[in-house]
């Protein structure tokens, strides 16, 4: 029998990973998920108590985050959030036998979960995204945003927004190279 195929696109925001998602998808016909519907899922079918770090975040503004948190800790609830996400990404992984192949993209995919995904009855192909670029991660913050649309927030908002990516970067460079795991600028 041959082996389920499982590509996994994993890396910080706005480094275009859902875009090579979707042209992947669409190039060779392999349907995609993101880890974003994942979580929306889970947070329909789990406990708030048993996963409290899925609904970090809910009902606040940007405003209100960064005015409590720091980027340090709101990278720090992220990755708990995500080590909960991967619950149900490791879930969707193993017991959808639909696909024989798939595409997986989506913040929520860090290079130390990917490293503990092993099976005989899949491959897993990683694809960490990262950029460096402070002009583009500054371009994307005036036009689009991260935590809504960029006009809908202050800029001292973006200011923050724009350390919170290069750290993010950051992490997953650093994340990849401890797992011996290939990224792309």
């Amino acid at each position: 029998m041959e082996k389920r195929r499982i590509i996994l696109i994993g890396g910080a925001p706005a480094t275009g990973k859902s875009v090579l998602a979707k042209k992947l998808s669409n190039e060779y016909g392999i349907p995609w998920i993101s880890t974003d519907v994942i979580r929306d899922w889970m947070k329909t079918v789990v406990s708030k108590d048993k996963y409290p770090h899925l609904f970090n975040f809910t009902e606040i503004t940007a405003e209100e985050h960064y005015k409590k948190h720091s980027v340090a800790e709101t990278i720090k609830f992220e990755k708990l959030r995500d080590q909960d996400v991967f619950k149900g990404i490791k879930s969707f992984i193993e017991k959808n036998n639909d696909w024989e192949e798939c595409i997986i993209e989506g913040i929520s995919l860090h290079p130390k979960f990917i490293s503990q995904l092993n099976s005989e009855d899949y491959e897993i192909y990683p694809i960490f995204l990262v950029d460096n670029d402070e002009k583009r991660i500054k371009d994307i913050l005036v036009t689009r945003g991260l935590w809504d649309d960029a006009h809908t927030y202050e800029d001292w908002v973006k200011d923050i927004e724009e350390e919170y990516l290069i750290k993010t970067n950051q992490y997953y460079m650093k994340e990849c190279e401890k797992y011996k795991l290939k990224y792309f600028e």
